[in-house]
């Protein structure tokens, strides 16, 4: 999908989260003797999973190993697995190690009280990071566990600007109005993910454009 193709790759090519990333950076540079737990809250296609991916780039661990698992998949047997692999050094600077679990507050029963037990003990080298739609849940004392980051939408000036930029470098046909990424935006909303996707199609054909 071309949303992925223009997927920042470091906090520096991410647009619309100035502070959160401050934050982020700060959390990350700091020499603590256990593991890292962030929690990313948002709407959909606003940027949880790239500014997780933007976490691990900046401590240094390699694309190949970041570890990604679907909340469905976070069983207590999954969950069991997990806690033991975290033990082993990973490929990052300093063996540092990525894990991110979406959609987080699916977690439940035994599979959350074994993830409550996990955060209590992450190893130093380990980042985890959970990302949720529901910027409303609480997850009891799972919850309090977690260092959380709520993302607001991003301005949809820089979204029409990024949109441009994306339309230029893929030499799509430009409407001659100035204001038709702004109009695209007015008219779809700000899922940058789903405006980057559908681009192609609306500016071909013409769908809000002109609106």
């Amino acid at each position: 999908m071309l949303a992925e193709k223009y997927r920042p790759r470091c906090f520096a090519e991410v647009i619309g989260h100035d502070k959160v990333i401050t934050g982020l950076r700060w959390y990350l540079d700091q020499p603590t003797g256990s593991g890292k737990a962030f929690l990313l809250t948002g709407p959909s296609g606003i940027g949880k999973t790239t500014l997780a991916e933007c976490c691990a780039e900046y401590w240094g661990i390699p694309a190949w190993s970041r570890i990604k698992i679907e909340s469905a998949e976070a069983d207590v047997d999954r969950l069991r697995e997990l806690s033991s692999d975290m033990l082993i050094y990973g490929h990052g600077r300093d063996g540092r190690k990525l894990y991110l679990i979406d959609e987080i507050h699916t977690i439940t029963g035994r599979a959350a009280d074994r993830l409550l037990s996990l955060l209590e003990s992450l190893p130093r080298h380990v980042l985890l990071v959970g990302t949720t739609t529901e910027s409303d849940w609480t997850g009891q004392t799972l919850f309090s566990r977690w260092t959380r980051f709520d993302l607001g939408k991003v301005p949809s000036a820089l979204v029409a600007k990024h949109l441009e930029r994306v339309a230029q470098a893929e030499g799509l046909p430009v409407p001659d109005d100035a204001k038709w990424a702004d109009k695209l935006v007015k008219y779809h909303g700000v899922n940058i993910r789903d405006q980057i996707n559908q681009l192609p199609a609306r500016l071909f054909g013409g769908v809000g454009v002109a609106a």
